[in-house]
């Protein structure tokens, strides 16, 4: 009875410890190192998202991250509105531990922004897009049994939610858990991905000498609605493997709104020309008039600087094949060349289903 008395009392003891570290969102930052070098190892598992993948799950996997980090300071209004994040690249080696898979080598740039902060721990959620090299791919002679990978270069998507824990001013020890996804947007089939789940361990080491905090005020953010109409397409495949690449274009209208520093909300109308839905409906013996869709969806956007990124789920209302269902979505990156152009690479969805990539380009009318 006195052991389950002092395990309870224990767990309470830690979670007020816990509490306590990161009770104070911001405290009264004064300096910031400029710049930083750490190092990473991560162990995790693949996630098995389809039936036939248990042949390629033979065990855990190890990775390896070496990372630079440059530290904001306030000097522009974003990085205020964000709390003082980093931005990075990590080099990643990644071990599949299994031979048709083999390994994965990535350049990921990221952002990491502060969740809470106190004078001893900072919990950050560090989010990264990037390119990975695959070595072993699906080929159908060779490899058939890798049915999730069939290119070499592939998009790297990475989420961690990690915590800082300061040894010395000069040194942070780091603990995270991590999401990392492989794929290459429908380009080239199969193309079902790898996911990857994981715990890991690390040292941060900051560079230079600490530099000031800005806590300067900064001019209101216009919070007018502003109309943007974007162009952007690509290529893909469709089941069987080795087969034609199609063509996929999205024009897209949208109208959004500035409601905060950090995000805008609005709404899209979407016409999407596909190639493949031709091909699609003639497997099918279905009777099609047009390889065209459309679609109204609800749109979300986070302002990092000069870059954006949009979230949006949209509802068909013409959609001739009906086996992907009534819903899409997107997720992807803008950049803000000036208040008038932007460039954009945007993944277009069905759930967890890659549909095609929209590289392109978008002008705002107002």
């Amino acid at each position: 009875m006195q052991s389950q008395t002092a395990q309870k009392y224990s767990k309470l003891i830690s979670l007020a410890v816990f509490m306590l570290l990161f009770s104070e969102l911001s405290f009264a930052q004064l300096s910031v190192y400029p710049s930083s070098l750490g190092f990473r190892y991560h162990y995790g598992f693949i996630i098995q998202h389809k039936q036939d993948m248990d042949q390629l799950v033979t065990g855990h996997i190890p990775a390896y991250e070496l990372y630079y980090r440059y530290n904001f300071s306030g000097l522009k209004e974003w990085e205020k509105f964000f709390n003082y994040p980093h931005a990075g690249a990590a080099f990643q080696i990644l071990d599949f531990n299994n031979s048709k898979l083999g390994s994965a080598w990535s350049l990921i740039p990221y952002m990491s922004f502060p969740l809470r902060k106190s004078r001893i721990a900072e919990l950050h959620l560090r989010s990264g897009f990037g390119l990975a090299y695959n070595t072993n791919i699906f080929d159908l002679d060779n490899n058939r049994k890798n049915g999730v990978i069939g290119t070499h270069i592939n998009a790297a998507f990475q989420f961690l939610l990690q915590a800082h824990w300061r040894i010395i001013p000069q040194a942070e020890l780091l603990t995270a858990i991590s999401f990392t996804h492989y794929s290459n947007g429908a380009f080239k089939d199969p193309n079902a991905g790898i996911n990857i789940a994981g715990a890991n361990v690390g040292l941060n080491i900051n560079l230079g000498r600490p530099v000031k905090v800005n806590h300067n005020s900064f001019p209101i953010v216009d919070k007018s609605w502003r109309y943007l109409v974007t162009l952007a397409g690509f290529a893909k495949e469709i089941k069987p493997v080795n087969g034609p690449k199609y063509a996929a274009v999205s024009l897209s209208g949208n109208a959004l709104k500035r409601f905060s520093p950090k995000s805008s909300w609005g709404g899209a109308f979407d016409i999407m020309y596909d190639a493949s839905l031709t091909e699609r409906a003639r497997i099918a013996m279905q009777d099609l008039r047009t390889p065209l869709r459309s679609g109204l969806a609800l749109c979300y956007e986070l302002h990092v600087g000069k870059i954006s990124i949009p979230i949006q789920q949209g509802v068909y209302y013409l959609n001739p094949i009906k086996a992907d269902g009534i819903l899409y979505q997107r997720l992807g990156v803008r950049y803000h060349v000036n208040r008038k152009w932007q460039a954009q690479c945007l993944l277009k969805t069905h759930m967890a289903s890659a549909d095609y990539i929209e590289l392109g380009f978008g002008y705002f009318i107002k």
